[in-house]
């Protein structure tokens, strides 16, 4: 176990923003993470556990406990159609597995960055498939420092929701997947990978999908429709790719993010009536994994 004082979150995000954490802490196993917590409950301290960094938006100002780091704590082990996957494992190297593997089930999640942990977490999804589908059971680490056993009716999946927070910290995820032919799946995988890289603005500093789609209606349709396209606050802005991007395109900082999330918000509400739902992580000092 690794851990660092002052250490960038920005370094840790994928649209790089955020101050510097009191303490930042790389797990490589059950036992760092386990003594790690106790320590951590045992001092009041707060915690937050990270993956990739794909979709937490930090504050500029830092975070006044200890961020977890999970990526170290990674592997892939596969069993007929099976694979078990520990929650440091980034999901497009999960995808690559099961294609070598001949398992088909995740292709159409090939670019959603991030990690097993996240990805569960909030049921990702991408054309047409959620990951909480293929889901068979999985490890948690309980606030109480115990390690349990869930199943897929635990978890109760819903659209980018899960139970997951209500139980602790995904150590690991068993997936159930379909046996295919590798060249079937690898088209497949073609075909998704062109299809989001023209649709959205993959290769900038982005945080994903910014809001949860309303029932019936995508939330970048009505982004769109409330003029928030290239929609610009300081260093970002929504993107004119695909309005439910917000792009850090020069030093953007916290609050242009959250000033525009607001500006879209009401937007919306205005127009249409609706309140957007945040699908992003918007961590604040102090606040706590569970």
């Amino acid at each position: 176990m690794k851990i660092v004082k002052g250490e960038l979150l920005k370094k840790h995000s994928y649209i790089r923003i955020g101050g510097p954490a009191k303490m930042f802490s790389y797990v490589n196993s059950y036992e760092d993470l386990q003594n790690l917590i106790e320590t951590a409950q045992e001092l009041g301290v707060p915690y937050y556990i990270v993956g990739e960094g794909s979709n937490i938006l930090f504050s500029d100002k830092g975070y006044d406990g200890i961020i977890i780091k999970t990526t170290p704590f990674s592997g892939i082990e596969i069993r007929e159609n099976i694979a078990t996957v520990k929650a440091g494992t980034q999901l497009p190297k999960l995808v690559q597995e099961l294609v070598s593997a001949g398992l088909s089930g995740l292709e159409q999640l090939c670019e959603i960055p991030g990690t097993v942990g996240g990805a569960v977490a909030g049921n990702a999804g991408a054309f047409g498939r959620e990951i909480g589908e293929v889901f068979e059971c999985g490890k948690i680490l309980t606030t109480k420092n115990e390690i349990i056993e869930v199943s897929q009716e635990d978890m109760q999946f819903s659209y980018r929701s899960s139970r997951l927070k209500t139980f602790g910290i995904l150590l690991e995820a068993s997936f159930k997947l379909a046996k295919s032919d590798t060249a079937t799946i690898k088209n497949a995988i073609e075909i998704y990978k062109k299809r989001r890289r023209e649709s959205q603005p993959i290769g900038e500093l982005t945080l994903g999908s910014v809001f949860k789609n309303p029932t019936g209606v995508s939330a970048g349709y009505l982004l769109d429709r409330a003029g928030l396209k290239g929609y610009t606050i300081g260093g970002a802005k929504y993107s004119e790719k695909h309005a439910n991007f917000i792009v850090n395109f020069n030093d953007a900082t916290c609050d242009d993010i959250n000033m525009l999330i607001d500006e879209g918000r009401s937007r919306v509400k205005a127009m249409f009536n609706i309140e957007l739902e945040l699908e992003i992580v918007i961590l604040k000092d102090g606040d706590h994994f569970a």
